[in-house]
C-alpha cells in the first residue's frame, strides 16, 4: 500500500492532554514493579519462605508500553515537525536521571544479592552509551533493556521522518515489518550453530539496531495515531494494525497471547479517544508523573531491600510491601528534587538557544 501522510490540521490544532494515556503508563509501571518484586525476584533469588503469590505478566506491560510509545512519540514528532526539537526533548527528559542511576547502581550492586559478579569497566562504559546490548554487554539494571529499545525507536522514527518514510508510511513501516517477519526467525533458527561467528554477531547487532523484534508494536502505536488524527483510510490503518500484530506473534515464539494483544490495542485506542474515565483517577495520574523514576529506581534497589528485610526476619509479604513503599518514596524524591528541576533548567536553556538561532537566521544581511 502507498498511503501518503501529509500533516493535516488535526496534527497542529491545540489539544488537551489525554490523561487516559497517562493512566495506561501508570498501569505499565505498576505491572513492572509487581512482576519484578514477585515473579522475577522469586525465580532469581528467592524469598526465605514462599511469598504466596506471583505476578508473571511483565511481558504485557512492556508490550503496552511500546505500543503507547509508538503512539505518543509519533504524535510528538509530527506535531513538532522538527526532529532536532523532538530528539532534544527526549534526551533532556531521559539522560540526566539515567546517568545518575547508572552511577548509583555501581554502589547498589555491591550488596547482596547483586554482588555475585563485579561490574567491569567495559560494561560500565557500554551502559553509559545507553546501548549496552548492541555493544555485547548486559545492562547494569536488567530492566533498562527497554530504555535501549526506546532510544533506538527515536532514531528509527527520526530517520523515517527525514527520508519521507512517514509520508508514505505503509511503505516505511511495511518494509520494516517484512524484515522482521523474515530476518528474526531466520537468525533464531541458525543461532545454535552460529552463535560464536562474526557474521552472526554482526547480523544480531543490526537486528537490534533496526528494532526488528519490536517494530510491529511501534507500528501499531503509529497506526493508532493515524486513526486518531484521521490520516488515511481508516480500514487501511486497521488492516495495517492486524498485519503488524500478525508479524509480532509470528516472531515472538509464543511469549504473548494474541488475545492479550488485542485487548491492549483496544485499550490504547479507547484511551486515545478519552473514553476510559477510570484511567483518569488521581492515583494513576500521580503514578504516571513518577513512572520514569519508578522504572529506573525500583529493580536493583528493590532487590537489595527485599534481601535485607528478608534477612532481618520479616515475613515475605512485609518485605514486598515495605520495598514498594520505599521505591515509591524514592521515585517521588527523584522526580521532584532531581528530574523536575534538571528537566526545567535544560528545557529553558534549549528553548533560549533555539530562539537565538531562529532570530539569527532571519536577521537581514548588513549592506
Amino acid at each position: 500500500m502507498s498511503q501518503e501522510l501529509s500533516a493535516p490540521p488535526s496534527f497542529l490544532k491545540p489539544h488537551k492532554r489525554i490523561y487516559e494515556l497517562d493512566g495506561l503508563r501508570a498501569l505499565a509501571a505498576i505491572n513492572l514493579v509487581l512482576f519484578h518484586f514477585t515473579h522475577v525476584y522469586s525465580v532469581k533469588f528467592g524469598y526465605s519462605t514462599p511469598l504466596g503469590f506471583e505476578w508473571p505478566y511483565g511481558a504485557y506491560g512492556t508490550e503496552m508500553f511500546f505500543i503507547l510509545s509508538g503512539f505518543v512519540n509519533s504524535m510528538s514528532l509530527l506535531r513538532r515537525g522538527k526532529p532536532v526539537d523532538f530528539v532534544a526533548a527526549r534526551m533532556i527528559r531521559i539522560m540526566p536521571v539515567f546517568f545518575m542511576m547508572i552511577l548509583a547502581n555501581l554502589w547498589i550492586m555491591q550488596y547482596a544479592p547483586l554482588n555475585s559478579q563485579p561490574v567491569t569497566t567495559g560494561q560500565f562504559a557500554a551502559n553509559m552509551t545507553l546501548l549496552p546490548r548492541v555493544l555485547g554487554y548486559e545492562c547494569l539494571d536488567p530492566v533498562m533493556w527497554t530504555l535501549q529499545i526506546e532510544m533506538m525507536f527515536y532514531f528509527t522514527l527520526v530517520t523515517m521522518f527525514r527520508f519521507g518514510a512517514l509520508r508514505r508510511y505503509f511503505v516505511g513501516w511495511g518494509s520494516l515489518l517484512v524484515l522482521s517477519y523474515f530476518v528474526c526467525p531466520t537468525l533464531d533458527g541458525v543461532a545454535a550453530e552460529n552463535q560464536s561467528t562474526t557474521w552472526f554477531a554482526a547480523a544480531t547487532a543490526l537486528r537490534r539496531l533496526m528494532l526488528l523484534d519490536f517494530v510491529p508494536l511501534f507500528a501499531i502505536g503509529f497506526l493508532l495515531y493515524m486513526i486518531k488524527t484521521d490520516v488515511g483510510k481508516k480500514w487501511h490503518n486497521l488492516v495495517g494494525i492486524v498485519l503488524a500484530a500478525f508479524v509480532f506473534h509470528s516472531i515472538d515464539h509464543g511469549k504473548h497471547n494474541p488475545a492479550a494483544t488485542a485487548l491492549i490495542v483496544g485499550l490504547v485506542a479507547a484511551s486515545a479517544y478519552g473514553i476510559v474515565p477510570l484511567l483518569r483517577i488521581r492515583p494513576l495520574v500521580f503514578i504516571s508523573t513518577i513512572s520514569y523514576a519508578i522504572y529506573l529506581c525500583h529493580n536493583n534497589l528493590g532487590c537489595v531491600l527485599i534481601r535485607r528485610f528478608d534477612s532481618i526476619g520479616y515475613p515475605p509479604v512485609v518485605c514486598f510491601l515495605l520495598t514498594i513503599v520505599f521505591s515509591v518514596c524514592v521515585a517521588v524524591l527523584v522526580t521532584n528534587w532531581i528530574e523536575g528541576p534538571i528537566t526545567k533548567l535544560l528545557r529553558t536553556g534549549w528553548e533560549r538557544y533555539r530562539r537565538k538561532e531562529s532570530s539569527a537566521s532571519v536577521q537581514p544581511a548588513v549592506e
